[in-house]
């Protein structure tokens, strides 16, 4: 390597490197999923399951993404009659994580229809039980590996560079599977993408999980009400100067008695894909934790002696780059849910915007015992010939995003992505090739619920009710 240095402007450096290196490759597969969050664990799963040789990479140490990193929990409910749209790998993962947890935890019913199946988690058994399912598929890991570059022939990913403790390496696949959550994969590889909202740049807000122990029992503590008009009063006198959000949201940790979690910090007007002010998202959704916690336990019935148990060791990220696929899925197709004979994935949960501005969110809820589904095209790169989108990424517009962006769907839409990589493979087709409708049909016998069923017009009664 050489460098060269001037100092243009005071304050100012630059530098021009150039590179001559043998990048020594570590290992070549046919399938190579990036990023071992929900989508990530679903593509690799799947690819391996299908007899394909798969790697997974992960910038990290440890699979699960947001639900271990992030530590966020529940997983929110994509249900139609109290019964799953997302099977098999979601339902395979959930049940996995039990062995994890206190054995009087009740088994997870077939189609994941209590709320406690998506509300008893945490984010160790999150994360062993995503290495168990990967490692018993066969998949194979690469962690502490963060993607560094792109190698392109002919229109078609080649090659990956990745960085790692002793420097460059690469590896070489068949196909890619961008489970990045932000697009990295895709961006560097040349795909054209939306960012925030599509028009003014805007972006979701940011969010840092954290948990508190010591919390009294339900009938000793202060219910949800009691809560926020307490905070309303300390955000109207100064004591809450940090945090913008009107309301805080809480759980009740089923499987740790006395733990309560909170979805209660907003950062708003950061770029997720600027390192500099995801760092400064970091700082300020800290001061945010403390500043809560400090006002929980000082003004909250029931939180007296309660401490801080647990904070996200990354903050939470709810949208940022969309990637255009061979299908734009927009907030019409959601409206009028649409049906596609090549769906990869189901969804029933509403459009949810955080403001960008502070207070406030935009909900449209859809109508009982329906859904929309995403097409196979939402999740084929328009603009690389061998690239498939498993995870939040996919092609979509900034209202749909906001709906499908929910982990149990993101796992669904990697599970498909993983399936259609596993048959690019074996056909010896690009994965723009593949027929959506076969894919489908695969995606039913893999157990996934694409298929025709009765729905029987039940009117749920509560919020948390699958």
């Amino acid at each position: 390597m050489q460098s060269q240095y001037s100092n243009e402007k005071e304050g100012k450096i630059k530098m021009r490197y150039s590179f001559e290196q043998d990048i020594p490759f570590v290992d070549e597969a046919e399938v190579i999923v990036v990023g071992g969050g929900p989508g990530g664990i679903g593509a690799a799963v799947s690819a391996a399951r299908n007899g394909t040789k798969t790697v997974l990479i992960e910038q990290n140490g440890q699979l699960g993404g947001m639900s271990y990193a992030g530590q966020v929990q529940p997983f929110m409910p994509n249900h139609i009659n109290h019964k799953t749209l997302d099977k098999p790998i979601l339902g395979d993962w959930i049940k996995a994580m039990r062995r994890y947890l206190p054995k009087s935890s009740q088994p997870i019913t077939p189609d994941l229809s209590e709320w406690r199946d998506l509300a008893i988690v945490s984010k160790e058994a999150a994360m062993l039980a995503a290495e168990d399912l990967c490692l018993e598929a066969g998949v194979k890991l690469l962690y502490h590996h963060t993607l560094f570059d792109v190698v392109k022939e002919n229109n078609k990913i080649s090659a990956i560079i990745l960085l790692g403790k002793d420097g460059l390496s690469a590896i070489k696949a068949k196909v890619f599977i961008d489970s990045t959550g932000d697009g990295d994969l895709a961006a560097k590889a040349g795909c054209e993408y939306e960012y925030g909202d599509g028009k003014t740049g805007d972006c979701q807000p940011m969010t840092l999980f954290f948990r508190m122990s010591g919390v009294s029992a339900h009938d000793k503590r202060a219910a949800g009400d009691e809560i926020n008009q307490l905070y309303k009063k300390a955000k109207e006198s100064g004591r809450i100067t940090h945090n913008p959000r009107d309301v805080i949201w809480t759980g009740y940790a089923e499987e740790a008695p006395g733990n309560a979690y909170f979805n209660a910090t907003r950062i708003c007007g950061k770029n997720p894909l600027k390192a500099q002010e995801l760092s400064e998202a970091e700082v300020e959704g800290r001061a945010q934790v403390r500043e809560l916690f400090l006002f929980m336990r000082a003004s909250i019935r029931g939180y007296e002696n309660s401490e801080l148990h647990s904070i996200a060791s990354t903050i939470g990220v709810r949208e940022s780059r969309r990637v255009y696929g061979r299908y734009y899925l927009t907030i019409q197709d959601y409206d009028a849910l649409r049906k596609f004979p090549d769906a990869i994935a189901r969804v029933h949960y509403g459009v949810d915007i955080h403001s960008s501005k502070g207070e406030g969110c935009t909900y449209r809820e859809m109508p009982e015992n329906d859904w929309y589904e995403i097409p196979y095209g939402s999740i084929v790169a328009r603009d690389v010939d061998n690239l498939l989108l498993g995870s939040r990424c996919v092609s979509a517009d900034h209202y749909v995003n906001s709906s499908l962006r929910i982990m149990p769907v993101v796992c669904s839409i990697g599970q498909a992505a993983g399936m259609a990589a596993a048959i690019s493979v074996k056909d010896k087709k690009e994965v723009f090739e593949i027929d959506g409708v076969e894919l489908r049909r695969k995606l039913i016998a893999f157990g996934a619920r694409l298929d025709n069923f009765e729905v029987i017009d039940k009117v749920r009664t509560s919020w948390d009710q699958p």
